[in-house]
């Protein structure tokens, strides 16, 4: 009897037993197939995480990219612009030299033919004469020397004689006369010939009376006379170095006093 109960206390155990194994498997499967989906979930959750991470990363990165390229092309569209700026300055500054270089220009133009006597000098002759005299020569030669500082001149040579002998003669004399010192200024004082513009004018236009030996004197002569264009520049290089009292600064006022050559 009592091993009888003690088998089926066994077998009881062992069916109780076999009863808390089969829950435990159950349970165990139960809790696999429940957890394997969100383990899966989990992976793909994170998977999806990092994407978006990287992603995020990735968009900054760009951004800042963009941000600095758009910064850049600010900072070359005010560079572009100052430079715009300067140059439409620089352009108007030219356009206003233009305007007042066209200006000279014009007022150069206009004056070209508007001559001004700078210097005047006169050579007496002794009678029937048409050699220079020293005192002619110097007289040529300060006039040479002051012209030499101006660019712009020509100069106009007249050749006269008094009323004593026959007109064609006295006019083949005041040519002879001006030739001499249109001959020294282009040879000795190597002033070009294509300035120079001479005549002789015999005895007409008297600087002073033929009835008087000293009328006479006086228009046995050559004008020499140093014409410019009114242009800037033209009467200040014509007068740098004049001394007071010269007959260009007494031009005007009074006429130059003449050289006579001893007779």
């Amino acid at each position: 009897m009592d091993v009888q109960r003690h088998r089926q206390l066994a077998t009881a155990g062992v069916m109780f037993g076999l009863l808390l194994l089969s829950a435990g498997c159950a349970s165990k499967k139960y809790v696999q197939s429940n957890l394997a989906p969100l383990e899966v979930k989990l992976d793909n959750t994170n998977k999806q995480l990092a994407q978006n991470s990287e992603r995020i990363t990735d968009l900054d990165k760009k951004t800042e990219r963009e941000i600095s390229q758009a910064q850049s092309s600010a900072d070359d569209a005010n560079q572009l612009a100052n430079k715009a700026e300067r140059s439409a300055l620089d352009a108007r500054g030219l356009a206003q030299q233009g305007i007042s270089d066209a200006a000279a220009v014009k007022q150069e133009v206009e004056n070209a033919d508007n001559f001004q006597s700078l210097r005047k000098a006169t050579i007496l002759f002794g009678f029937n004469q048409s050699k220079l005299t020293p005192e002619d020569i110097e007289t040529l030669d300060s006039l040479a020397q002051r012209v030499s500082g101006v660019k712009h001149y020509v100069l106009e040579v007249r050749g006269f004689t008094d009323n004593v002998g026959p007109k064609q003669y006295n006019l083949a004399l005041s040519r002879k006369r001006a030739d001499a010192v249109v001959r020294y200024l282009t040879l000795d004082k190597q002033i070009p010939l294509v300035r120079v513009y001479v005549a002789g004018y015999g005895e007409e236009d008297p600087a002073a009376p033929n009835e008087t030996r000293r009328g006479r004197e006086q228009n046995r002569r050559v004008d020499v006379s140093v014409l410019a264009p009114q242009s800037s520049g033209t009467t200040a290089e014509a007068h740098q170095g004049q001394a007071p009292g010269s007959d260009s600064a007494q031009r005007g006022s009074a006429p130059p006093t003449p050289i006579i050559p001893q007779q």
